[in-house]
């Protein structure tokens, strides 16, 4: 009864420890020297567990669930799988490049967005999506707290903006 109580919260708990602290390594540099910011590897990883389990459901719901339960395991499977590709896409194809000249993201389906640093309008920090917005008149940009090298664009912005990581509303 303990365990099924306390254990969601310890996974969780190390899962997200995981992330903040893989979120303070040092980023990706390009041939350039510009700096690349893109989800920790877990992101993938996840995507791909999911995508698969989705598909085991799938096949369990095909050849082993009764008529009752089908329907319902075929939903939930493709369910799996849509947020798995998505999750995969999220941590693999998009990614942030800070340059000198502003920022460019590379979204989950290969468009890209760019807003140059004297561009920028306004900042704002979601405590609950822990998500940066970066925004000018046109754009936004969201650069998620997980993104690996997320202190260094803090310290660009703080840089180029004038503001600081409180007056965005970033937590210590």
């Amino acid at each position: 009864m303990i365990l099924k109580n306390i254990l969601p919260v310890v996974v969780v708990s190390i899962v997200m420890t995981l992330l903040i602290a893989a979120s303070k390594k040092k980023p990706k540099k390009d041939g350039l020297g510009n700096i690349i910011l893109q989800l920790p590897k877990l992101y993938p990883i996840v995507g791909i567990s999911m995508i698969i389990g989705g598909l085991g459901l799938l096949i369990y719901a095909f050849f082993y669930a009764n008529e009752n339960d089908q329907i319902l395991a075929i939903i939930c499977s493709l369910v799996a799988m849509v947020v798995g590709l998505l999750l995969f896409a999220k941590g693999f194809i998009s990614h942030i490049k800070v340059t000198d000249l502003g920022l460019i993201e590379t979204t989950l389906f290969g468009k890209q967005k760019e807003i140059k640093w004297d561009e920028i309008r306004d900042l704002s920090f979601g405590k609950v999506s822990l998500e940066l917005k970066i925004i000018s008149s046109d754009k936004n940009i969201k650069a998620h707290m997980h993104l690996v090298g997320f202190q260094e664009l803090v310290s660009k912005l703080e840089e180029k903006t004038g503001k600081t990581r409180i007056q965005i509303g970033i937590p210590e």
